[in-house]
This record gives C-alpha cells, sequence and structure tokens, in this order.
C-alpha cells in the first residue's frame, strides 16, 4: 500500500509517541504497559492477521510506501517499530526530495 499523503517529518519522540498510539489503539490484550521492550504477540496479543493491518495502519498514518515483508519479519517490539517507522520515513523524505529536484531540473 503506497500513500500519497505527505507528513512533517517528525522527531523521535514524536514518531514513538504515534507509534504507542497506533499499536495501542489496535492492540487486542488491553490495558499491557507500552515500552519499547514491549511484545507485540507475547504482550499485545497480536496475531499474523491484526499484524499485517498494523503494517498498513503504519503505511497510512506515516505516509510511508509498503514496507517490505523482509523488513516486517524481524519486528517482534515496540522499539522494533519505531526503529522500522523512522527509517522508513528518512528513505520516504529522501525519495521524495530526489523527486522534487528531478522534476525541478526538468523544467
Amino acid at each position: 500500500m503506497t500513500s500519497s499523503t505527505s507528513t512533517p517529518s517528525l522527531n523521535e519522540d514524536e514518531t514513538r509517541s504515534r507509534v504507542y498510539a497506533i499499536v495501542g489503539a489496535m492492540a487486542p490484550a488491553r490495558g499491557a504497559t507500552l515500552a519499547d521492550d514491549t511484545a507485540l504477540i507475547a504482550d499485545l496479543a497480536y496475531d499474523s492477521l491484526r499484524l499485517i493491518e498494523l503494517t498498513l495502519a503504519l503505511e497510512e498514518g506515516f505516509g510511508l510506501g509498503e514496507l517490505a515483508q523482509e523488513r516486517t519479519a524481524t519486528v517482534t517490539t515496540l522499539g522494533d517499530i519505531v526503529r522500522l517507522v523512522t527509517e522508513a520515513r528518512r528513505e520516504t523524505e529522501a525519495w521524495r526530495e530526489t523527486e522534487a529536484r528531478q522534476a525541478e531540473a526538468g523544467r
């Protein structure tokens, strides 16, 4: 899933807060403490379908392109998600800047 929606740059704390909000809202287990070491499956009761839905929500919520399965397969904790989203945002922003420069050069 790709999104053409651009979201402003966020610092790490803002990214973490938004990730926690999305993950917490979608978590099958309610009331768990959210921290970087909180496990998605063991602590929050995510299953494979809910993890796919979470991936789509993160892509949409942060204006990311499709997150490759190779990258999401290793994610097990909230901290892993924060790192994944932070890296994907940097890559997306760099790609958008490159596209904008190329479009400007083509004028």
